[in-house]
């Protein structure tokens, strides 16, 4: 079995015209497009909808469902990308050679980075809702995964109390909250829910960090710096901060951040542990690598990277969970098989990386 630990689809509008609070649903996100075709999101004012000041500047329509522009790039129906047709998103699974996949959102991925927490988590919980109603569809194959905001700690954690009856037990947040870090205080509501109910918790890829998503104009640097400064962010919340100590149910996956940069942030953890100016023992009692030990934390990985049979030796086999990214246009295509097939790999560690470490984490 290949168990995708980190699939997508583009939230349409109807999801928020149907399931907001009908207090709130005059603010929804709605969709507006320009005449090349692309489609973009708006929400409380906000929209990636502007003149581009440098050529580069941006990635038109990537988080929005397909317009004529984006299409093809994506290499799947239109039902699939939208999950408005469930059948066509099993399809595709089949094609891909998966059999599970859980699956997050494309323009809530940022959601974390709105201002407002209350319109934030009206939009998680019409998301929430609906996704849980989707996925009773193909109950063995498709798997919701909750979103929540922290600009709104405690309706977040509420909300880890509904989606349970709903079915869902894991949920998205993004490496910090805002400017605020994971382990802020403001936050201890929701992480002290999510441990008292057991949930798992994904910190997914943003390019929506504080200030370091201004720093570049072009989209190729800015999404290599702030494309992975939030997942390293929440890494170190996580591991620095005493969280792991004061929360003994929390299990934490790192995801769409890649995994080169895994080992070198770890060894510069380790150090500064070490040292005795820095301090580390107020906040913790032992090396943050310890924690990786524990099965507590995983990271994903998208199966074809030339690197990962060596980091699989240095870090940890039992940290790494299969990921496709699909239906998202920068994803390489096939690669479920692609690992499945890696000969550089024992059949003992691609069977971890391929469903025994994501059953762990998502407590299949």
């Amino acid at each position: 079995m290949i168990i995708d630990g980190d699939g997508h689809f583009f939230e349409t509008e109807e999801i928020f015209e149907k399931y907001m609070d009908p207090n709130l649903r005059n603010y929804r996100p709605r969709l507006l497009s320009d005449d090349e075709g692309h489609n973009f999101w708006v929400v409380d004012g906000q929209t990636p909808y502007k003149r581009p000041s440098i050529k580069g500047a941006g990635a038109p329509g990537t988080a929005a469902p397909p317009g004529k522009k984006i299409q093809a790039a994506r290499r799947a129906s239109v039902g699939s990308q939208t999950l408005t047709n469930v059948k066509e998103r099993l399809d595709d699974l089949d094609r891909e050679g998966i059999d599970v996949q859980f699956l997050y959102p494309s323009f809530l991925l940022h959601v974390n980075a709105w201002s407002d927490g209350i319109l934030a988590m009206a939009v998680c919980r019409a998301y929430n809702s609906w996704l849980a109603e989707v996925c009773r569809q193909a109950p063995d194959r498709l798997k919701a995964v909750g979103v929540v905001s922290l600009r709104h700690p405690q309706t977040a954690a509420e909300e880890l109390y509904r989606v349970r009856e709903l079915g869902i037990s894991s949920v998205m947040i993004n490496g910090t909250a805002g400017a605020k870090r994971l382990d802020h205080p403001e936050h201890e509501p929701f992480f002290a829910a999510a441990n008292r109910l057991k949930f798992s918790i994904a910190v997914h890829f943003s390019l929506q960090f504080h200030v370091v998503d201004q720093l570049f104009e072009h989209h190729f640097p800015n999404r290599v710096l702030a494309g992975i400064f939030p997942i390293m962010a929440g890494l170190t919340s996580v591991l620095c901060s005493g969280l792991l100590d004061r929360y003994s149910n929390l299990k934490f996956a790192f995801l769409e951040g890649g995994i080169g940069w895994v080992p070198a942030h770890l060894e510069r953890m380790d150090d500064h542990f070490e040292n005795p100016r820095y301090g580390a023992k107020d906040l913790i009692s032992h090396p943050p690598s310890d924690y990786l030990r524990t099965g507590r934390i995983f990271f994903g990985c998208e199966g074809n990277e030339p690197s990962l049979s060596r980091l699989v030796k240095e870090v940890g086999e039992d940290l790494f969970i299969y990921s496709s990214d699909f239906p998202h246009a920068d994803r390489t295509e096939g690669t479920a098989r692609y690992l499945k097939n890696r000969d550089d790999l024992s059949e003992n560690v691609r069977q971890k990386l391929m469903e025994d470490n994501a059953r762990r984490f998502y407590g299949l």
